[in-house]
């Protein structure tokens, strides 16, 4: 037996996936960007970029209600 419902939760399921592919590979693209600019080897990594990042994230995640655990 077919269960449609659960067809259709994946078909958008694959929709959103796409569209995530599409803006991780605007990331990527970005992210080289910036190492291009970048002159010396120990200026590849920015901890304090990465922790700002990591915040933002964790608060925009429970500002939308998102599982953080």
């Amino acid at each position: 037996m077919v269960n449609y419902k659960l067809l259709k939760i994946r078909k958008k399921l694959d929709k959103l996936d796409d569209k995530f592919l599409v803006l991780v590979k605007k990331r990527i693209k970005l992210v080289n960007e910036v190492l291009k600019t970048k002159k010396y080897k120990n200026q590849i990594i920015d901890k304090k970029r990465i922790k700002k990042i990591l915040l933002d994230i964790r608060k925009k995640s429970k500002k939308n209600k998102i599982d953080i655990k």
